[in-house]
């Protein structure tokens, strides 16, 4: 019986400190973004810019909610701008500043200037946040691509490596041509994910909360299980069990010296480090520094 209940009491502890984990890394997560007080003013409260009219009245609002939530969690301006336009001549006016720009590189000089001059940044005007500009224009292309880009900014370019950056401009690529909103849903969300926990929002996994309670109860049916053929099939019987005196008595000891032999193996030293952030660092036609990189669809 005293077995029975020291497994029951195993069983409720081992829940009650996943329960506390589960609790507290929910508690963690929910508190995500409450130290993060907005410090600009300057720029503007509107994050979704359709000047291209590929987005319903109503997928904006979604949107406009989402990266207000975003936003809030990471301490990051999320920003999206969606053009239908050439880009050639608006570029290539700011090349004396730039020096020579290929045609994925026009919309990076419209992505800088938007950030700029609407003075985006969570904590700051010109601080912590990103722009993502995507370009329907297929014009500007001898390929007849349509390029994006996505600009980032204080807090942002320092934690976004190149793969990153391709990521996020991947997983919008793979999906706006089929269904805009997703692709632009998918680019606020996985700003959010690397920004909070260094994955992309579909990497990221979540454990339900059931899960901890199947946990709990195959530990505790292992424990149970355990412990009960614990003392199933003891060894009654022993080297020395029928040895006169119950002690072997050794009446030869030799040592005797086989081989000496030593074998060498290269142990490939770490190089350490890993992803650095800045991907496409460089600086704009402003003055500011900005990470970034395009792809096209």
């Amino acid at each position: 019986m005293k077995k029975y209940i020291k497994s029951m009491a195993f069983f409720l502890i081992a829940i009650a400190v996943l329960l506390i984990i589960y609790f507290v890394i929910r508690g963690m997560k929910g508190v995500v973004g409450e130290d993060y007080v907005r410090g600009n003013s300057t720029a503007p409260a509107q994050r979704v810019y359709d000047y291209a009219d590929v987005l319903t009245g109503s997928e904006e609002e979604k949107l406009e909610k989402l990266i207000a939530k975003r936003e809030a969690q990471i301490g990051c301006d999320i920003v999206l701008v969606i053009l239908n336009e050439p880009l050639a001549s608006y570029a290539k006016a700011y090349e004396d500043v730039l020096g020579s720009l290929s045609e994925s590189e026009y919309v990076m000089v419209y992505a800088d200037n938007f950030y700029d001059e609407y003075a985006f940044g969570y904590n700051k005007p010109h601080g912590d946040g990103c722009v993502l500009v995507d370009n329907w224009d297929r014009s500007d292309s001898v390929y007849g691509y349509a390029y994006n880009w996505l600009s980032t900014s204080g807090r942002v370019e320092s934690r976004f490596s190149t793969s990153m950056i391709n990521h996020v401009i991947d997983d919008v690529n793979d999906r706006v041509n089929d269904d805009p909103y997703e692709a632009y849903k998918s680019y606020v969300n996985n700003i959010y994910s690397y920004m909070s926990s260094g994955k992309s929002a579909s990497d990221r996994v979540v454990i339900p909360f059931y899960a901890i309670i199947i946990i709990s109860a195959v530990v505790a049916v292992i424990y149970l299980i355990g412990n009960l053929t614990k003392n199933v099939g003891t060894r009654t019987t022993a080297s020395n069990t029928y040895v006169n005196g119950g002690k072997a008595k050794m009446t030869v000891m030799t040592d005797q010296f086989i081989r000496r032999s030593t074998t060498k193996r290269h142990i490939q030293r770490s190089s350490g480090g890993g992803g650095g952030g800045g991907g496409g660092h460089h600086t704009s036609a402003g003055g500011h520094s900005h990470g970034g990189g395009g792809g096209h669809h």
